[in-house]
């Protein structure tokens, strides 16, 4: 008997690394017109099976559609075969996300199904490694569009493609350098115009479903309803004054904690309050990358200028008060890197210098559309304006992505486009201690309480615009809950 099964153990990996390297495979060769048939072939339920990180790296979940309020996620590893039960919440569409909580993972290899009604998923593989070394993959404004362009013809399958090949040139990228692809970090506005199809592209890359993908909430990603039950987060804050479709969330992996942020809600109290117990809950975290969508150092947008250093005035001093190492984000279309950045000032300038030991704030970093690229001149003729703290930029109509390579003591950043195969930026930055050379001070936090109190107000008002758009969409949503708090509205 403890023969068979060894056996049976040893046929299961066998069988997993095979599945691996076929998906892999597959992928890598993956033309257009395979895509298509691939598009066309797949139904709705399958392609949208998506994976979420959980609390840690021992912890994953896993999401998919069902015309049934429950199902499970069937587990195979080297140990056997469990079923997991989902939670399921209800759609707009009157249908079920269903979310499956895999918990007390082990290093090693697992294949899964998504189990519900008469659907069966495809079998999907998946790893987890423990330790401080990893390699996330950092891409912004994905832009996954229902109608590109304003064309008749559903776009969704199109743009998803684009986004596979991002996923197939990063992962072949990571692995030529001798990595895995751990995880998937985005920046917001997965989606064009918020709508449910456009989340089902999103997902529909195989490797989304073997994959972590932590997702934030973009300006285009809330013009619709779906957002909100596209989503299973882990730790996800319930203050008072979230927004309809989104909150923070917060995980870790390795020794890096990420706080992602809904940076469409602009009540700061909520966001503070939410840092505060995101950083005490994970005291031994070396890293602090925070993930938002809006972009604040980066320039490049005049027009953005008065919106920008207002979101500077309420993000600045949360980051400062907690040691923020580096912040990611979108929404401007362009890739740029700051200098290192404390007390809304440049404290270390980045120019021309490829690395930084111990910075003195944070720095924060935007990168380029997937499928919206940015022209690199303005109607004039003209570049668009660099930010005064931008250190590192990179103009061109590309669609870009970023490794990040962590480890015990660094943090290595290569920036590429899609179609290239050369970096066309990095930056290592190296701490020597786990405080860094952070100082955990605002000459500006005083303002705090005026801020907050300001923000609050702002946010109730943007809510109740947004309330009132869904309702003339046809959305069935209440203004009481969900949308700005139960606390405020009873």
């Amino acid at each position: 008997m403890k023969i068979l099964k060894k056996s049976l153990s040893i046929l299961l990996v066998l069988t997993m690394l095979l599945s691996c390297l076929g998906s892999a495979s597959a992928a890598n060769v993956m033309t257009k017109e395979q895509w298509d048939k691939y598009w066309s072939d797949t139904d709705e339920i399958s392609a949208a099976v998506t994976m979420f990180p959980g609390d840690n790296e021992t912890e994953r979940y896993v999401a998919w559609y069902s015309d049934n309020a429950e199902g499970y996620v069937e587990l195979t590893s080297t140990k056997g075969t469990e079923k997991i039960d989902a939670q399921a919440k209800q759609t707009a569409q009157g249908d079920y996300r269903l979310c499956a909580v895999l918990k007390e993972l082990e290093e090693g290899e697992y294949t899964y199904k998504c189990v519900s009604g008469d659907f069966t998923s495809d079998s999907y593989t998946f790893s987890v490694e423990a330790g401080n070394d990893f390699t996330a993959l950092f891409v912004t404004d994905i832009h996954v569009s229902q109608d590109k362009n304003d064309s008749p013809v559903d776009t969704s399958g199109e743009t998803a493609f684009r986004y596979n090949q991002t996923l197939e040139a990063a992962y072949n990228k990571a692995l030529n350098q001798g990595n895995t692809l751990d995880l998937i970090v985005s920046a917001g506005d997965q989606a064009s115009g918020g709508y449910r199809k456009e989340f089902v592209g999103l997902s529909s890359p195989s490797y989304m479903k073997s994959i972590p993908f932590a997702i934030s909430v973009g300006n285009h990603d809330r013009k619709s309803v779906d957002y909100k039950y596209y989503t299973f987060l882990p730790n996800e804050t319930d203050n008072t004054f979230r927004s309809y479709i989104g909150t923070d969330y917060y995980f870790t992996q390795g020794n890096a904690l990420f706080l992602v942020y809904d940076s469409n809600n602009s009540s700061m109290h909520g966001h503070y309050d939410f840092t505060k117990e995101a950083v005490e809950a994970n005291p031994d975290a070396k890293w602090i990358i925070a993930v938002m969508h809006h972009d604040l150092y980066g320039g490049r947008e005049p027009e953005l200028d008065t919106e920008n250093a207002l979101l500077k005035l309420l993000w600045t001093p949360i980051f400062d008060k907690f040691g923020i190492d580096l912040c990611l984000y979108g929404h401007s279309h362009f890739h740029t890197i700051s200098n290192v950045i404390h007390n809304n000032k440049t404290v270390e300038s980045l120019v021309d210098r490829d690395s930084v030991t111990d910075p003195k704030g944070t720095i924060y970093m935007a990168t380029g559309s997937i499928n919206n690229t940015a022209d690199p001149t303005r109607e004039d003729g003209s570049e668009h304006p660099l930010g005064e703290n931008a250190a590192h930029s990179y103009l061109a109509e590309d669609a870009m992505y970023s490794l990040l390579q962590f480890s015990d003591d660094s943090l290595a950043i290569k920036c590429y486009t899609v179609d290239g195969d050369e970096e066309f930026d990095s930056l290592t930055i190296t701490k020597t201690t786990q405080e860094g050379g952070h100082k955990y001070s605002s000459s500006k936090f005083f303002l705090l309480p005026l801020i907050f109190f300001v923000s609050r107000i702002v946010n109730v008002i943007n809510n109740i615009d947004m309330y009132e758009r869904y309702v003339d969409q046809g959305y069935d949503v209440s203004l009481g809950e969900g949308l700005v708090g139960t606390k405020l509205f009873g």
